[in-house]
């Protein structure tokens, strides 16, 4: 490592043993800026010290002299940058140096002098400043835990800690991150690739070499590679982490099919926390077939279509810490799987459902199970679009076409098995034509519409139907040969002010929104299981759904249901950003084994008392 003398200003070399306390200056290059060769110069060094890139070098050995430090680091002039070898070597060492550093010198060139510390001018301009944007400042601002900030003119801002919750709000990185209360491997992937986001290198491949030490790894750099930088990058944090959150970026968002091309991808990185439970992660790594996975799969009525379940959740910080487990959409056949793009990238299964948790009583031996995905897991590779394409494109092909729904249609349900099947299977729908099996969604068309409250003109349209599941091996005297499961969407429909919402809607929902006609519109839904031996016989379908939707006008609309040994959940909803086959879209998780569920719990909650 080369330092600077700051009394002589000479250049000496240090092995890694013998590394002296030094200072360190984190910057913005700009024009003019002094190099190795320059500075090692001294007639080249006294002609131009005036020169900015030699002023900033002079004025940080001279705050260093008055620190009591003999020595100083600055990587314009310590890096001899003809020497791929040691640019290298150099750029893998960086976080470490930042880190050991004995204090960082921040200097700001765009930040104007102030009279005054709290200045609001200069709090703008510090808000506002170049160095918050660029790439290499990221690792400079979290590895040091001794930061002093200066304007252009080295007037004193303040430090790291005294800034941190402003530096969190002009940077999104949390101040306990900053102030060293929290490790940074405490963040998950996904988290850490947020705080790069709108930061930008002059060389594209330096988007990935600036973020080598914020996730702990070193690789060889290969400047001209482009965009294959982040590629690797993110290939060689899979061989040393286990986080499964660096898959947890918008597939929409990405030009890449297995990996994220650019940070920006992760745009719910900042709420996506590691949740690694009780039982250790399958190891996963890169193979000439894909990345080759070990997780849970949560099954649909599709062939082609399931569910990866990751060990990570992304948290709601706005609604009592309410966590959703990140499941990943995948499209392929025989455990050869790429990533979906329809309906949606990413789901955030919810988990942390307070209506169900407020529901207990009515839960039965199921009280309190709200993750209801199974112990068992599924090894299977996760590959580029081309390969598997190769392989299923025309079952693909009509799989996909599925999603395809015109006119489209507002509100849906998707219907996923957490534990598989389990015997049954698919027998009928009440009406048939609404459940898409090939896409396994259920879009109820049929309406059933109400006035119930004329002095307020209020109206409730319900849009329901039953998906009835048949287990062949069961005898037919059995209760529970047929099961089905009933699933409503009801709109209130009001022409007051949105705020006045009725009172059967205290179970729900959503924002009111505001219809073509000037009446505001409420979107509750309900779920529900009925193992009724009509569904069997199919005699009785019309009075079966009309039963089924007199009992939702007493009010009462759950979001998690269980009946003897089947449980049915719907607390997880979201858009889909090309509204196919629907606009908005609730997930239906049905479990047929509910029992088994339970004692697989109570093992788990004894194993670990």
């Amino acid at each position: 490592m080369r330092l600077i003398n700051v009394h002589t200003l000479d250049i000496q070399y240090f092995s890694r043993t013998s590394i002296p306390q030094y200072a360190i200056l984190s910057h913005t290059w700009g024009a003019n800026e002094a190099t190795f060769q320059k500075w090692t110069n001294k007639w080249t060094r006294l002609t131009r010290k005036h020169r900015s890139g030699f002023h900033k070098v002079l004025a940080a050995c001279r705050q260093a002299r008055r620190d009591g430090l003999d020595y100083a680091w600055v990587d314009t002039v310590c890096i001899d940058k003809s020497s791929s070898a040691e640019l290298s070597e150099a750029i893998n060492s960086m976080y470490t140096w930042y880190e050991k550093a004995t204090i960082c010198y921040v200097y700001l060139s765009d930040v104007p002098v102030s009279s005054s510390r709290a200045n609001a001018d200069t709090l703008d301009s510090l808000r506002k400043s170049r160095w918050f944007t660029r790439g290499w400042t990221l690792q400079e601002l979290i590895a040091p835990e001794n930061v002093q900030f200066y304007t252009k003119d080295w007037e004193v801002l303040g430090t790291k800690k005294a800034l941190a919750v402003l530096i969190s709000t002009i940077t999104g990185i949390d101040a306990a991150c900053l102030k060293k209360e929290k490790r940074l491997r405490d963040y998950s992937i996904a988290h850490r690739m947020t705080w790069a986001a709108k930061r930008e290198t002059t060389r594209e491949e330096d988007l990935a070499y600036c973020l080598l030490g914020i996730f702990a790894i070193s690789m060889p750099l290969l400047y001209g590679e482009g965009p294959k930088a982040f590629k690797r990058l993110q290939e060689e944090i899979i061989k040393v982490s286990d986080d499964h959150s660096i898959l947890a970026f918008e597939t929409n968002l990405s030009d890449g099919t297995l990996f994220a091309h650019h940070p920006s991808a992760f745009v719910k990185g900042g709420c996506i926390y590691p949740h690694y439970g009780r039982r250790l992660t399958q190891p996963f790594s890169m193979t000439n077939a894909g990345l080759a996975m070990t997780t849970p799969l949560i099954k649909t009525l599709s062939p082609y279509w399931v569910l990866a379940v990751f060990n990570c959740v992304q948290v709601d910080t706005d609604n009592h810490m309410q966590r959703s487990q990140i499941c990943l959409p995948l499209f392929g056949k025989d455990n050869q799987f790429m990533r979906a793009r329809i309906p949606v990238s990413l789901i955030s299964r919810n988990i942390d459902d307070p209506y169900a948790m407020n529901s207990t009583e009515k839960l039965g031996a199921a009280a309190g199970v709200l993750n209801l995905t199974t112990r068992s897991e599924t090894s299977y590779y996760i590959s580029y679009f081309g390969r598997v394409y190769s392989a299923y494109g025309r079952e693909i092909d009509v799989a996909m076409k599925g999603f395809e729904v015109y006119p489209q249609l507002d509100h849906g349900f998707m219907i996923t098995f957490p534990r598989g099947m389990v015997g049954y299977r698919l027998h009928t729908a009440l009406p048939r034509r609404d459940l898409r099996d090939d896409i396994s969604f259920f879009i109820p068309t049929s309406r059933y519409v109400r006035s119930f409250d004329s002095s307020q003109e209020e109206e409730l349209q319900i849009s329901s139907g039953v998906v009835v599941f048949k287990n062949d091996s069961l005898p037919d005297d059995d209760p529970s040969k047929c099961v089905g499961i009933y699933l409503a969407f009801a709109t209130t429909t009001s022409s007051i002010a949105s705020s006045t919402t009725p009172s059967t809607a205290t179970t729900i929902t959503t924002t009111g929104t505001t219809s073509s006609t000037g009446k505001t519109q409420h979107l509750k839904w309900a779920c529900k299981v009925s193992p009724i031996r009509e569904f069997y016989d199919r005699t009785n379908d019309k009075q079966v759904l009309e039963r089924a939707n007199q009992e939702a006008f007493l009010g009462n609309w759950p979001h998690y249901y269980h009946y003897e040994n089947t449980i049915v959940s719907a607390r997880t909803r979201f858009q889909t950003p090309r509204g196919e086959p629907c606009r908005d879209t609730v997930m239906v998780e049905i479990v047929f084994d509910a029992d088994e569920l339970v004692r697989e719990r109570d093992a788990e909650e004894r194993d670990f008392e």
